[in-house]
């Protein structure tokens, strides 16, 4: 029995969901995959944010001397370095506002290679791959959100 906002007591079914094989794609528990879907992304983000402050830090030889790279490039990877770090832990924290920073990186980083060459970090992939993983969470939000309701 669960009491709603309201006072009114429902009785609630507390079975187990049914598993193996025949389990359907209703029972998934969507809010569940998006906080794992976040907090994967939490991970991801991490590695890309300690990456950019390698190469500030010069630590990546890759890049060669941080000075030495163009203006754009320097404040694109300074940008990146600071927000990706802070994007993860909004993330790891299924945060609202982690949610918005990492689309507010993804978004700036897949138009990044049409402000000019010099200012971008990803290529044509790598832009994919942040709309994919983009719509993957607007999908995800929003199968979370019709399970609330």
């Amino acid at each position: 029995m669960r009491q709603n906002r309201d006072g009114a007591t429902q009785i609630v079914d507390a079975r187990p969901a049914p598993s193996g094989a025949g389990a359907n794609w209703a029972r998934v528990n969507w809010t569940l995959a998006l906080i794992w879907f976040m907090r994967t992304m939490a991970w991801v983000w991490v590695v890309k944010g300690l990456f950019n402050w390698s190469v500030v830090l010069g630590a990546n030889p890759r890049f060669g001397d941080f000075i030495m790279l163009p203006r754009a490039m320097q404040s694109t990877i300074v940008f990146f370095a600071a927000v990706d770090l802070l994007a993860a832990v909004g993330l790891w924290l299924a945060a609202p506002w982690g949610g918005v920073l990492w689309l507010l990186c993804a978004i700036i980083e897949t138009i990044s290679p049409l402000l000019g060459a010099r200012a971008a970090l990803v290529g044509a992939l790598g832009a994919l791959l942040n709309v994919v993983l983009v719509a993957a969470y607007f999908v995800l939000s929003w199968r979370a959100g019709l399970e609330r309701n």
